[in-house]
This record gives C-alpha cells, sequence and structure tokens, in this order.
C-alpha cells in the first residue's frame, strides 16, 4: 500500500509490516490501523458514545470510509483529497467503501 503525496505514492503501513515479517520471520498478532473498526470504536467508547451518533471524516474509500461503516458510524467523504467522485460512481451497491455523505471539503461540514 501506498499513500498519496504531490511527489508521487509513499509507502505506507502496509509496506512496513512486508518487511516487518520479511527480516524477522514472524507475523503480525494484530494490525489495528484503517479499515480496522476497532481503532474508532476505541475512541467512541472512551467519549461514552454510541456509533450511530458518530462520523467519519476521510478522504479514502478502503481506509476511512471502510473503518466507519465497519464501527457502525456515518461515513463522510472529502473530496478534496484521494477519492473522486468517479470512484464512488465505481462502488458496487451495497460496498463496504460507500459513504453516507459526500462533500467537496472539510471546510464544507463547518458552513
Amino acid at each position: 500500500m501506498v499513500c498519496p503525496s504531490p511527489d508521487g505514492g509513499l509507502p505506507d503501513v502496509g509496506a512496513f509490516l512486508a518487511l516487518f515479517k520479511v527480516t524477522t520471520g514472524i507475523d503480525p498478532v494484530h494490525i489495528s490501523g484503517k479499515p480496522n473498526a476497532g481503532m474508532i470504536l476505541h475512541r467512541i467508547e472512551a467519549l461514552g458514545l454510541k456509533p450511530e451518533e458518530c462520523a467519519m471524516v476521510g478522504d479514502r474509500l478502503y481506509t476511512d470510509i471502510a473503518m466507519a461503516n465497519r464501527a457502525g458510524c456515518m461515513g463522510i467523504l472529502v473530496l478534496s483529497g484521494e477519492a473522486t467522485m468517479d470512484d464512488v460512481n465505481l462502488l458496487p451497491e451495497g460496498a463496504e467503501q460507500m459513504p453516507s455523505l459526500i462533500v467537496e471539503s472539510v471546510d464544507s461540514l463547518l458552513r
């Protein structure tokens, strides 16, 4: 997996996990990054909230929005980052990456 940047893709956590696995010979015991729902459910519980009372705002369908849906939160996609409307339109009906709401930017949520 790569993380997008203005200079092209940069290695993301998946690449580093593969490196550690190859160099140590040990498989990861638990991966808690996105889209693992435990990452957001931990914070929701700590705040004394319910998932349906919360929203996850992000620009990646396969991490941010998938995590929100797995956790039972509203997934809000901002189009100011990686994902585009074309990406959303290519999703099959019922896909876990389908956002609940799509906005142009985080700023538009504050208006």
